[in-house]
Formats: structure tokens, sequence, C-alpha cells
């Protein structure tokens, strides 16, 4: 479908506050918005087009209309298949009501303006809200910022009941409208799922998990001190069960973290993957492996 070209929008005054916007994924501050504050919304919804945030505030009410369906397809092309999903062919009539002639834009601008929000997950029609609305709850923005805290965290934590002060069930209940929206992803590792912030590389994810446990670190740094430890010595050196070292051992060979070999001397030796440890810590700062790092 062509557009016809419009005139580009008057220059917003905020434009010069894009790198202090709070619609940041490296800043999921909560938003206070009150009616007559304009430009934190504004900045919000600043990715987006004039006709998109037109249609979006649109949508805000329209989704909330529990007499229509919630269904849509992404892949429809035509403005006529708009009538097999009831919610949208509303948001569309009334987009057209509300904008065709306020502001002159054409029914082809109006769908593809729907269109393109339901893409970018600005609307999600089973969630019946949008993603301004998301971003402006203040529950859902701490759990971001939580997740954000504390990446690879999984439902059955402590800390979401100790940092979160809720259970389990509204914790999966809200982290799966933040999935929705494309704003967290989520990773089965082992048994558990375990969630990450949408933009952040899956690369290391495994190993966030498994970092995640505490004794891991630890079993790394008795390997650095001393090449030659066996299974057994690092477990008298750490007071914990040589099985269970052995246990966590074998995840990190099977990680690529530690390999194993014997030396001229017929030695067994163990030697960390100094490359991956750094590789890591270029995206998560804890547990930081630096300053263990210094001392080779």
């Amino acid at each position: 479908m062509s557009l016809e070209r419009r005139k580009e929008p008057k220059e917003n005054k905020n434009e010069k506050m894009l790198e202090e916007s709070s619609f940041r994924k490296v800043d999921f501050t909560p938003l206070k918005i009150k009616e007559d504050v304009e430009p934190e919304v504004e900045e919000i919804t600043e990715e987006l087009s004039e006709i998109e945030t037109d249609v979006l505030n649109i949508a805000e009410d329209i989704l909330k209309l529990k007499r229509y369906d919630a269904d849509f397809d992404l892949e429809i092309e035509t403005e006529a298949e708009l009538q097999k999903y009831p919610i949208i062919e509303k948001l569309y009539a009334k987009s057209i009501a509300k904008l065709a002639y306020k502001k002159g834009y054409s029914k082809e601008e109006i769908f593809l303006a729907i269109r393109s929000l339901e893409e970018k997950n600005w609307i999600v029609t089973n969630e019946r809200r949008t993603k301004l609305e998301i971003l402006q709850n203040e529950k859902l923005m701490e759990i971001l910022n939580f997740i954000k805290e504390h990446p690879g965290i999984h439902a059955r934590d402590d800390l979401i009941e100790k940092e979160l002060n809720i259970t389990r069930t509204p914790f999966l209940k809200h982290v799966m409208t933040l999935e929705n929206f494309k704003l967290i992803r989520s990773k089965k590792i082992g048994k558990s799922l375990h969630y990450f912030l949408e933009d952040m590389p899956e690369d290391f994810d495994r190993y966030r998990v498994i970092f995640g446990n505490d004794l891991i670190p630890k079993i790394i740094e008795e390997i650095f001190k001393q090449e030659t430890i066996s299974i057994s010595g690092i477990g008298d050196k750490l007071d914990v069960y040589p099985g269970t070292i052995q246990y966590h051992f074998k995840k990190l060979k099977k990680l690529d973290l530690v390999k194993s070999f014997k030396n001229h001397k017929n030695e067994k030796i163990h030697l960390v993957n100094i490359e991956l440890l750094k590789s890591y810590n270029e995206f998560f700062k804890e547990p930081d492996f630096s300053k263990l790092l210094k001392g080779l």
C-alpha cells in the first residue's frame, strides 16, 4: 500500500530531551502522569509517529469494551478483513470518526497505524491495555525494575516476596503481562522459567542463572588459586560435601566455563575460561570477576 506524503510534524519541543526520556530500556522508573502534564506522555511515546500516538489514545478506551472480542491477526492486509476482529474494527471506525476530518488522515493511514501499533506491541488486544498504560502502572514498573536488577530470576525465588511484597501467583500474572508487551522475555533453564529484559542478549542466559548460586563463583575462585586442586580439595576449602562440588563442576564443564586435562607431570589440572568470564561481565556486573582476573 502506498501512502500519501504528509507534511512533516512540527519539531517536538522536547526533542532535546531524548536522552533523558522516561521510555528507555535502561530506565524503567514508574511514571505518574497527570492530566495536565503532557510532556511526560510525549516522552514515552516519542518512538511513535503522530498518527500512531493519536490512534493509541483512542485505543485506550476502546480496548476496555468487554462486549467486543479481543482477537486480532497481524497477517491481515486490507481494511475489509478488519470485520473479522470486532474490537479492532471498532477502533478503526472510532479513529476514522475522530481523526479523518480533524487531522486529515486517510482510512489507509489509520489502518496502517493500527497494524503498526500491534506489531510494535503498543496495543495488545488480549490484554485490553496499551503499552502506555503498562508504563504508567507503578506495580508493573516495580517488577520490571526488579527483573532488571535480578536478571534470570525465577518465580520461586524468595527475593520476590522479600523485595516486591507479593507472592508467586500475582508475580506470574504480572510477568505474563510484561512478556505480552515484549518488555521482558522468559527462558526455560532446567525445570524453571527465568526472566530477563527483552533487549538483554540471550548468549549469557545460562551463565547468569548458574552464577545466581553463590557457591559457583567460590568454586571458580578456588580453581584460580590452585589449578591442580581436586574436587575433594575444593569441598574441604569451602566446607561443602564433595558430591555437591562434583555436581556443579559438571555443569561448569558443560557450559565451557572450566576445562580439565592432565599436564606433563600427569597431574589433573583445571582451567577457567577467562575470556568467557570477561565477556559475561560486559553484560552482567554480578558476580564481578574483575578482581579475580587481575590476579592473573
